[in-house]
């Protein structure tokens, strides 16, 4: 025990006398050349990182991000994009849903009308034919044209029109008073 203690007196005896040793010029001038680079660097004015140092860029166009339900193996996925324009336009919309493959090509938006604000928003989407260009049921492509509709303009509800008439596929018939609403469980239908 006391050979143990007196190796970590002479330790700690080492460090103390290389602490107090006085410097030599040499070490001198390498502190205060240190010193002049710090003081160089300290007129360069710091960045803080936030938003008054990022300028936007004036040449880059607008964008409007939007989201994107389609099939995906087997089941229905939310991808997010963007449109070149910086408000939402219906056949921009549909655009995307035809480039994503839920609707056939020469699909075009006749008329889109929004009528009453926030939660009581409801649209009126009418197309020149409504397809699943996947092939996919009758629910799952309501699902991807309503869900897709209903988020990104925020309705509560949309009313599917085909031609002016209600839309009739092969499974589903939709009458006057039906209307597609967001499905929050979008993932599970099939």
């Amino acid at each position: 025990m006391k050979k143990w203690l007196i190796g970590v007196m002479t330790v700690l005896m080492a460090v103390s006398l290389a602490a107090c040793t006085p410097t030599t010029e040499k070490q001198k001038k390498e502190t205060t050349a240190a010193a002049a680079a710090k003081s160089q660097e300290d007129m360069v004015p710091p960045s803080t990182g936030g938003a008054s140092d990022k300028v936007p860029d004036p040449n880059v166009m607008p964008v409007a991000v939007i989201s994107i339900y389609h099939g995906g193996g087997g089941s229905l996925v939310q991808d997010m994009d963007s449109l070149d324009t910086e408000g939402l336009d219906a056949q921009l919309l549909v655009d995307k849903l035809i480039e994503y493959g839920v609707l056939t090509d020469g699909t075009e938006v006749l008329s889109f009308d929004i009528e009453g604000k926030d939660e009581n928003a409801v649209g009126t989407l009418d197309l020149n034919q409504a397809e699943s260009a996947e092939g996919c049921s009758d629910k799952m492509f309501l699902t991807e044209i309503g869900n897709t509709f209903t988020e990104n303009f925020e309705l509560s509800k949309l009313k599917l029109k085909v031609n002016g008439g209600n839309y009739e596929g092969d499974d589903i018939k939709q009458g006057d008073s039906d209307y597609l609403t967001y499905n929050a469980d979008y993932e599970s239908v099939e």
